[in-house]
């Protein structure tokens, strides 16, 4: 009877053990954030809106393999709130809003992880697209498996979400009703320089019921440049009507002395129009503003640009991006968007950026507008 419960107590030492050091990991970071922007519409009025919030996560230490964790998001109006045409900072029914945006248990075990609740994901058509104040976040179980070498094995059942892409921006609905929708992804980059992806979604009697997704990218460098080649090709299968067939590529150079890169991007949507999915989309050719979806069936995309690196003049977090993208519409009539970037990453902690667009989207049912955004990042 001694070694019995000598035995439990031992047992019982090493769970509280256990428990007490996954509690002392825990871990608690996020990070404050300020946002501006302005819509500045032809032959109308310059439309404002601006927030102040951020983002507060907390993480368990692992306890069996097992960690607990949650995300709150919160943005609060501050001096303006005219909401046309710009990236939504404000919740449906409220000008301010705090949401629980993530709330998951997540088990780790071997080379595989099953995580399930509330969580950021990113995944070609099903992705945070932060460029807001509150991200996408969704209700979901994720299984991801790396047993083959260089490889990711992705398995999701996604049933709800939430922000800046969302149907209700600030309290999470259902994606494809109550039969949400699946994902199979695999990515491979067990050959030298190449990145290689496959995914499929399935959103049962949706209109849009599937998607397929293929992506492969080549990144070499050969003496003092690198050099970049990308190609994908989408299949997005309408309930009622023809499919679409989309076709992207992309070309670019990085003079790596001089911190200089040029890029341009290709795509076309061929017997339909192209869907971004849920999130900002993964086509090369999308803008800060305007992307492929905009220009509808058999619509297409180019796109050019640069950026600088200005570390390589000594201001270390520095870049300066220019780009510029033209759509084309079946009635072949064009739209434009130039855009100028600057990220300014001062050290780990503080970072701004802002995008200053010169929109002309009336072709293709949008704004011909100057538009700007700016946001600050104080993480923690």
């Amino acid at each position: 009877m001694k070694k019995v419960t000598l035995m439990l107590f031992s047992i019982l030492s090493v769970e509280t053990e256990s428990l007490s050091s996954a509690l002392e990991q825990t871990k608690v970071d996020g990070y404050l954030r300020g946002t501006y922007q302005n819509h500045d519409v032809k032959n109308d009025k310059v439309y404002k809106d601006d927030a102040l919030g951020g983002k507060l996560h907390i993480e368990t230490g692992a306890f069996y393999g097992v960690t607990l964790g949650a995300s709150l998001y919160s943005s609060n109006a501050l001096f303006n709130d005219d909401n046309k045409g710009l990236v939504p900072l404000r919740g449906e029914s409220h000008k301010s809003y705090t949401i629980l945006g993530e709330a998951y248990m997540q088990f780790d075990f071997g080379k595989s992880m099953l995580k399930i609740g509330r969580q950021e994901i990113d995944t070609p058509f099903a992705q945070i697209d932060d460029i807001g104040m509150i991200p996408n976040t969704f209700e979901s179980a994720i299984f991801e498996n790396r047993d083959i070498d260089d490889t990711t094995i992705f398995l999701g059942q996604i049933q709800r979400m939430a922000g800046v892409d969302a149907e209700v921006v600030d309290r999470f609905t259902k994606v494809n009703g109550s039969k949400g929708m699946q994902v199979v992804g695999v990515n491979y980059e067990g050959i030298n320089d190449l990145a290689l992806g496959a995914w499929y979604y399935n959103l049962n009697d949706a209109e849009i019921d599937s998607i397929a997704y293929l992506e492969a990218n080549y990144e070499k460098e050969l003496g003092a440049m690198t050099y970049g080649v990308g190609l994908q090709y989408a299949k997005e299968s309408y309930l009622n009507d023809a499919d679409a067939h989309v076709y992207s590529g992309t070309l670019s150079a990085t003079a790596n002395k001089i911190g200089v890169t040029l890029a341009t991007a290709y795509s076309k949507a061929k017997d339909n129009g192209a869907t971004s999915g849920f999130g900002g989309g993964p086509f090369y050719s999308n803008s800060e503003y305007l992307i492929l979806d905009n220009a509808g069936k058999d619509g297409t995309a180019l796109w050019y640009g640069a950026e600088y690196d200005a570390s390589k003049v000594g201001i270390d977090g520095l870049t300066v991006g220019l780009g510029h993208v033209t759509l084309t519409n079946e009635a072949k009539k064009e739209a434009t968007q130039t855009d100028l970037v600057l990220s300014y990453e001062m050290n780990d902690a503080f970072e701004i950026h802002a995008i200053a667009s010169n929109l002309k989207g009336h072709n293709v049912g949008e704004d011909d507008a100057k538009h700007l955004r700016v946001f600050a990042n104080y993480n923690f």
